[in-house]
């Protein structure tokens, strides 16, 4: 998966000083939404794009048919898995699809008066794999490099990109097809066939089963406000609850009375879906409503073979978004970027046995915290270098070996250059923590004694003395 980046990140540095910005509000705040969603479709002929809204974080969700040239799921089955560089080669396709989107929530967040911090884009493999490509993105940045103000190098490193397995988006799939052929107009055996294990009236139950059966009388049906969440349940099988309206005409000829419920009305049922040859399909339908007997619908008790699963607010949905902030972003900027340098640098390779780090913003993400609380980046480390003759037992131990010294100048210097860039001083203190078997020891570098060190007022002994 360390190869995604090869491949993705070319598009993403030529891609971005072009999108076009200006001073004006273009797309106010209250249209922010829509306009992503109206550019895609109107323009790039992309539908079913999500959008959120977090605080001052904009989420886009964009469901892929294919994400990888390569057909991931049918080497992985087969075990001929041989070149992982080619396995994770983008489809082209899907490349053009995330530029468009780009695009889009560029020309949106670069011309609205709400202000807006960052961006992220989830781009997933609805179809066969699950797997999803995340891009968080800092919308300053983008103007920076629109004006040559950072280069297309360091802009590089500072979009991040992970690729994740979203496995909610498989088991809704069958689901949210059912619907969009329904609303194409597809015939009772099609839809029977082509989603369902063994269905009957016992498996579907019989209300779902007489709303498929009915569909032939209706025209123009269209499904709203679909709500849709999802959980694990057991042998690979998940639970999908679905709630929806249903808007509809009647074909010419037919009866009002001949349809038990009137256009408009909302359903409300739990899915059970299991893998199948090539996706999940449904194997059983269990109705959260009932017919009032009235034209109406009441409300039915969770099932009780369900029960320890009735609590909706721990399901999960395809699309969450949590909004960024700079403290957080900026510490998994500095886990990435250290990995790269360490991983290149070959004094840290032929010294080095074993050493972990791990950047975390500690406190408040927005500065509103009491004066109790201070904000301060903590970084976890544990190093084994081979000049050690045995296992420290102090973190001054540590901090002694040249070896790890050497690696600590160099994490130190990467976090100089992020925290000077980003010109973020909203931290109090730089801890050092270190882990062992035998527990932790720590060392607390205030803010100003950093800024003198890098300043070069003082030497780095007296840096690591200064707690």
């Amino acid at each position: 998966m360390k190869q995604i980046p090869l491949f993705l990140l070319a598009m993403f540095t030529v891609l971005f000083p072009f999108f076009s910005g200006c001073s004006e509000v273009t797309y106010p705040e209250e249209k922010i939404v829509s306009s992503i969603q109206e550019i895609c479709e109107q323009e790039y002929h992309i539908k079913n794009v999500e959008v959120l809204i977090k605080g001052r974080t904009v989420g886009v969700f964009l469901p892929l048919e294919k994400l990888f040239a390569t057909d991931v799921r049918h080497l992985v089955l087969n075990g001929k898995l041989e070149n992982l560089e080619s396995l994770f080669e983008p489809e082209q396709k899907a490349m053009d699809q995330l530029e468009d989107v780009l695009f889009a929530i560029s020309r949106v967040l670069l011309s609205t008066d709400k202000p807006i911090d960052f961006y992220v884009l989830k781009a997933a493999d609805v179809k066969s794999t699950g797997l999803q490509l995340v891009l968080t993105g800092f919308v300053a940045d983008v103007r920076r490099v629109r004006l040559w103000d950072i280069a297309r190098s360091e802009y590089r490193k500072r979009v991040m990109h992970e690729l994740k397995l979203n496995r909610t988006v498989l088991w809704e799939e069958p689901i949210r097809k059912l619907f969009t052929d329904i609303e194409s107009g597809k015939q009772n055996d099609e839809l029977i066939s082509g989603f369902f294990f063994h269905p009957s009236p016992e498996t579907l139950s019989q209300i779902f089963y007489d709303f498929l059966m009915g569909l032939g009388k209706k025209q123009n049906i269209k499904f709203n406000s679909v709500e849709i969440k999802s959980r694990s349940f057991m042998n690979a099988q998940a639970l999908i609850h679905v709630k929806f309206k249903e808007q509809f005409n009647l074909r010419n000829g037919i009866l009002a009375d001949s349809i038990p419920y009137a256009s408009g009305t909302e359903f409300e049922y739990l899915f059970v879906v299991q893998p199948g040859e090539t996706s999940f399909q449904i194997l059983q339908v269990i109705p959260l409503i009932e017919s009032d007997g009235m034209g109406g619908m009441r409300k039915l008790p969770f099932p009780r073979e369900f029960s320890q699963y009735q609590d909706l607010n721990l399901w999960l949905e395809r699309f969450d978004l949590e909004e960024v902030f700079l403290g957080d972003f900026l510490a998994y900027q500095l886990n990435r970027r250290i990995q790269a340098l360490l991983s290149a640098d070959e004094r840290v390779r032929l010294t080095v046995q074993q050493a972990r780090l791990n950047f975390l913003f500690v406190g408040a993400p927005n500065g509103d915290l009491p004066a109790s609380n201070h904000p301060h980046f903590k970084l976890a480390f544990s190093f084994l270098t081979k000049s050690m003759k045995r296992s420290p037992q102090t973190i001054h131990e540590v901090l002694g070996d040249e070896d790890v010294r050497y690696m600590l100048r160099l994490v130190l210097e990467e976090f100089r250059t992020v925290t000077q860039g980003y010109s973020f001083s909203d931290y109090e203190s730089l801890e050092l923590f270190w882990e062992q078997f035998s527990g932790s020891q720590f060392l607390e570098i205030p803010r100003a004694v950093l800024e003198a060190f890098f300043k070069k007022k003082i030497s780095f002994d007296r840096l690591l003395g200064s707690s």
